[in-house]
């Protein structure tokens, strides 16, 4: 499997399971079933970025809600960007999932 697809190891059987669940659900809440890849962390823009990341930290069907550790990985692929000085808020919210989980 390519690296930059993986997606912080959640499997895709998970995936599944969150997607029929939030299906089942949709009229009373709409989850977030989208995990983000290793790739998206590194290139999206943080407009992009940043919601597809509270949406599977917040609002996401418990088969695929993440990890201290997957978060963690999140940020250290964060701070390899190009760009990461610009990512203070992105990386402030990030650290603050990690530290209340």
């Amino acid at each position: 499997m390519n690296d930059d697809q993986e997606l912080f190891g959640v499997p895709s059987a998970n995936i599944e399971a969150a997607k029929k669940w939030a299906n089942l659900h949709r009229k009373r809440y709409e989850y977030h079933t989208k995990v983000p890849t290793r790739k998206e962390v590194l290139s999206l823009p943080v407009e992009i970025l940043a919601p597809l990341l509270v949406g599977w930290m917040e609002h996401s069907p418990i088969e695929i809600v993440p990890s201290r550790i997957q978060i963690e990985q999140v940020v250290e692929l964060l701070n390899t960007r190009p760009d990461s000085a610009s990512l203070e808020r992105l990386l402030t919210m990030c650290q603050h999932y990690i530290r209340n989980q």
